[in-house]
């Protein structure tokens, strides 16, 4: 089942706390990460070029809507930008990219979304749904980080589980997820795939320079 879930599901259900619910802690930045998976997601449909740090689309021709929504955000544009700056335009709405997200996984019976209430704030809090395959998730991720494959899907995925702060639910253990992180890194090193390592680690940089903005602005 896991071959049938996205990119940016695959990282938006294992960001999701698997007991208590909601988006854990070390994931705070999960909304970036789905922004970044879901423009290599569509750039493995060719619906957008990534070169240079900066990704243009090459036309709408989509029925995702989800995609469609990012695209006909990113066509006004009309020339190639800085991805970091797609992260942070105000024409894409990270809510609504993990938004929509969440209500492919609901669709997919992998999870449950349940209203929250707190004075004059509402909310859904996201929960996992019995026979959800975040575990199968895991184990793929842990089988593609000691074997990895020259698949750029699966390069991609691997490439975003740690600014998605996901490597600590895949290794509790703080030992065996630095030997991860160092498996992951050397992927730049191996040739599998120098294309699409190139692509992944520009939307991977484009993510921290947010994130460090993000943190400096707090």
């Amino acid at each position: 089942m896991e071959n049938q879930l996205s990119l940016s599901e695959k990282l938006l259900l294992l960001a999701i706390r698997p007991q208590k619910g909601g988006i854990a802690p070390f994931s705070f930045s999960i909304d970036l990460v789905i922004a970044g998976a879901s423009i290599l997601e569509m750039e493995l449909t060719g619906n957008v070029r990534i070169a240079e740090g900066r990704a243009e689309t090459t036309g709408l021709q989509t029925n995702h809507p989800l995609h469609l929504y990012m695209l006909s955000g990113m066509i006004r544009a009309n020339k190639p930008r800085k991805i970091e700056r797609w992260l942070t335009s105000r024409r894409l709405s990270m809510r609504k990219v993990k938004g929509d997200v969440f209500q492919s996984l609901v669709r997919k019976k992998e999870i449950r979304l349940e209203e929250r209430r707190f004075l004059f704030f509402r909310w859904k809090r996201p929960y996992l749904h019995p026979g959800n395959h975040s575990g199968q998730v895991i184990d793929q991720a842990k089988r593609l980080i000691n074997q990895p494959s020259g698949n750029e899907e699966d390069l991609y995925f691997l490439m975003l589980l740690d600014p998605a702060g996901l490597l600590r639910r895949i290794y509790p253990e703080r030992g065996m997820r630095k030997a991860a992180l160092r498996k992951i890194r050397q992927l730049r090193e191996n040739n599998l795939n120098a294309g699409a390592v190139a692509k992944a680690l520009a939307v991977v940089k484009a993510i921290q320079r947010v994130q460090a903005a993000r943190r400096a602005a707090t």
